[in-house]
């Protein structure tokens, strides 16, 4: 019922935009910047790159705005906008090392200063491990795990056989599982 509404009003700010309600925009881009812009950082690693992806696909989404029909979710639709632009940024680079400084992608929110040590080893943890995957496999974990679409979703934002989504989120998972599992007791925090 919430997503229906939410949904509904995505739409109505949508045609706003498209009738040139400046408002509108403004208001659609204070709705899903933190969650472009955290996506973003979560598949770049790097606070600057996330930056700039979440600008462009803005940029993108508001040059495109006009002939955009709402088939799906608005979120979905920026995602996959950001999804393209990292993909594409990634064809034109190498693997970017993870500064010190970026490995915090969630606040922490423990007052135990050991549990805050423990939860910033095991995130660095997973930083390095997920550079070990493909982007494709890093993708389709954010995007399954972080924003929680359907593997048909994600298919349909890349294009490309929900098997094949699967198949990157089962290897993702079975590395991610083999990297982690060498610095830490995973069976133990499972049960925490």
């Amino acid at each position: 019922m919430v997503r229906d509404q939410a949904a509904a009003d995505d739409v109505k700010l949508i045609k706003a935009c498209q009738r040139g309600d400046t408002l509108a925009s403004v208001q659609l881009v204070d709705l899903y910047w933190d969650r472009v812009y955290a996506f973003s950082y979560r598949l770049t690693m790097n606070r600057t790159d996330a930056e700039d992806i979440a600008q462009e696909t803005f940029l993108r989404a508001f040059s495109k705005l006009k002939d955009f029909q709402p088939t799906g979710p608005f979120k979905a639709w920026l995602l996959r906008i950001a999804t393209n632009l990292f993909l594409d940024s990634q064809k034109s680079s190498q693997k970017k090392s993870i500064p010190t400084d970026d490995m915090q992608v969630y606040p922490q929110r423990e007052n135990s200063a050991e549990k805050a040590l423990e939860n910033r080893e095991l995130l660095g943890a997973i930083n390095d491990a997920m550079q070990n995957l493909s982007k494709e496999q890093r993708t389709v974990l954010l995007l399954r795990a972080g924003e929680h679409l359907e593997y048909s979703e994600i298919a349909s934002m890349l294009q490309v056989k929900e098997a094949t989504v699967r198949w990157h989120m089962y290897e993702g998972r079975r590395i991610l599982w083999q990297k982690l599992s060498t610095k830490f007791d995973l069976e133990a925090m499972g049960d925490e």
